[in-house]
């Protein structure tokens, strides 16, 4: 009989997994076989499923098994990464998806970072962030936009300004690193920018809204900046003015991070432990974990935040509580 493990399946026109007992992967050629420890959740599993399938992409755990191709000695290795059908006791990826996890750290702190750290320096690395520069962080308050403060710090910014809709927030964000922040349902961003840098902008934009806000955007960065659109949080399409655009000489790009090629998460990953892994183990970059949870309460809490419950950082689902 063949091996089997717990792990959460969709069901088709639902947003809400249910628990099941699956037969287990194998390692394939150029894979690692993961024993999950933790798993974290991520807006893209918040959405009504039109297959069945196993969700999640997000995880920490243990290497138990090689594929051809891959060094064996990985085994016992811990390790971060991203990889589909991530929300099972154990999961198959490619060995370039993963980056080691530092001694100390939890597995819960884990399991959180890989996407919030690869996204944020893939953007940052694409707008070529120079020592000293501004960097405008838009939607700082989510979970890749507290990493996202922390790691343009760490990468040489100069100042950053974080943004929120509401005041409250506003500690949050000076105590993951904000330099600056501006709270956006009293302040207009263009203007408090230009305020804070006096008349110059921000050299650099990492926008996680996207929709009209792409605009307030792009007039927030200096002549001749750099504007990258990280995130879609107000939805998939922007309207923006391209004579604006045009006038300040800003340059805009769009960035996404999907599995394949394999390589290009693989090159961020390895940027990543290069340039961060150590600020990830001294404790200068932290994910922030709003919520933990056990896997078996993992179906009651997407369904919570299908119905709009906010949590400030990560939800993490842990498979062993001893790990958090």
């Amino acid at each position: 009989m063949a091996a089997t493990m717990t792990a959460l399946l969709t069901a088709p026109g639902s947003a809400i997994p249910r628990i099941a007992e699956v037969p287990m992967p194998a390692a394939g050629s150029g894979e690692i076989l993961v024993r999950t420890r933790a798993v974290s959740i991520n807006n893209a599993d918040i959405v009504a499923a039109t297959d069945s399938h196993i969700p999640g992409f997000e995880f920490s755990g243990e290497v138990v098994a090689t594929g051809d191709g891959v060094d064996p000695a990985l085994i016992g290795a811990g390790v971060a990464g991203v990889g589909a059908a991530a929300f099972a006791e154990y999961v198959a990826v490619s060995h370039r998806h993963v980056m080691s996890v530092p001694d100390g750290v939890r597995a819960d702190v884990a399991a959180a970072c890989p996407t919030a750290l690869l996204t944020e320096y893939g953007a940052l690395r694409r707008a070529g962030l120079g020592g000293g520069e501004t960097v405008l962080i838009t939607a700082a308050t989510s979970a890749i936009g507290l990493v996202g403060v922390q790691v343009a710090t760490e990468l040489g910014a100069g100042r950053v300004i974080a943004t929120t809709r509401r005041e409250p927030r506003r500690s949050l964000l000076q105590r993951v690193g904000a330099d600056d922040v501006i709270v956006t349902e009293t302040q207009s961003l263009p203007e408090a920018v230009q305020e804070l840098t006096d008349g110059r902008g921000a050299d650099v934009v990492l926008d996680h809204i996207g929709g009209s806000a792409l605009d307030d955007a792009i007039a927030a960065a200096r002549p001749g900046g750099r504007v990258i659109s990280v995130g879609r949080l107000a939805g998939p399409t922007a309207e923006i003015n391209l004579f604006a655009l045009a006038r300040s000489g800003a340059t805009l790009q769009s960035v996404s991070f999907g599995f394949s090629p394999v390589e290009v998460i693989g090159e961020l990953l390895d940027g990543v432990t290069r340039d961060l892994l150590d600020a990830v183990t001294q404790g200068r970059i932290t994910p922030v974990v709003g919520r933990r949870c056990t896997f078996t309460e993992l179906p009651e809490v997407l369904a919570d935040l299908a119905s709009g419950a906010t949590v400030d950082g990560k939800t993490v689902a842990l498979l062993d509580v001893s790990d958090g």
